[in-house]
């Protein structure tokens, strides 16, 4: 049985959408109590194939499907198994990034945004991507692009991730955003970066994890864990509203 060392995880930052998924699938039925969970019925639910997990195994450094499910259970199920994938790791918030968060949530609950652009590049595209995924997934129309690149009058919303925040082609897009008075939110590693300190609301996110030297960079997963804890406020924000 190889347990996952540091460098191991540094593969993290290179998980696609749908590897992404595939794990969101089978830590939820863990948390739900599933006493099987097949390949088969995450590869169908997860729309991906049996091999393509089987892969997503060896990518982390496992042998296969069977050491990938052993590992996230006793990560779930707090067994210590450290060095282990620690997905959904709770991160420490501070008050400033747990209030921009509620904000956030506020701001995508509140019915008066048509449309959400959300942007990034590189590896930050990653976590862009995942947050435009989630945002359909609970009814909102999201685009994965500029609101540059559309011509209409539908108010949006404008949501940034970049690392070290000097990203050209996000500021570019950012500067032009603050000339029409638009607000903006921004996932980046640097609070005096140039969209740091030009962001309406900033969200700084660790490089490190929680436990762990830092040595590797987690941006991505550490934005992406940012992203399920804003979908959680959102639901949760719903859910008071209805009542």
């Amino acid at each position: 049985m190889g347990r996952m060392n540091l460098q191991s995880m540094e593969r993290w930052n290179n998980l696609s959408i749908e590897e992404m998924r595939t794990l969101r699938e089978i830590v939820s039925r863990i948390d739900r109590g599933d006493e099987r969970i097949s390949v088969r019925s995450v590869a169908e639910a997860a729309y991906v194939s049996t091999s393509s997990i089987v892969r997503l195994a060896k990518k982390l450094g496992l042998e296969g499907y069977s050491e990938l499910l052993y590992v996230l259970k006793h990560e779930r199920l707090g067994a210590g198994f450290r060095g282990a994938v620690d997905i959904y790791e709770t991160l420490s918030f501070d008050e400033q990034t747990n209030a921009t968060l509620d904000d956030l949530a506020r701001a995508l609950t509140s019915g008066q945004y048509g449309r959400v652009n959300v942007m990034g590049v590189g590896y930050s595209d990653l976590s862009a991507t995942y947050l435009c995924n989630r945002l359909m997934e609970e009814g909102l129309f999201a685009a994965n692009k500029s609101p540059l690149d559309f011509h209409d009058d539908t108010p949006f919303l404008s949501v940034f991730f970049s690392e070290s925040g000097e990203t050209r082609d996000l500021t570019f897009v950012q500067e032009r955003l603050r000339a029409k008075g638009l607000d903006d939110y921004a996932f980046t590693a640097e609070s005096s970066s140039t969209l740091g300190e030009n962001a309406s609301h900033r969200i700084l996110v660790k490089r490190g994890r929680n436990g762990l030297p830092y040595d590797s960079n987690h941006f991505v997963i550490n934005c992406l864990e940012c992203i399920e804890s804003l979908i959680t406020r959102m639901d949760t924000m719903r859910k008071v509203q209805e009542s």
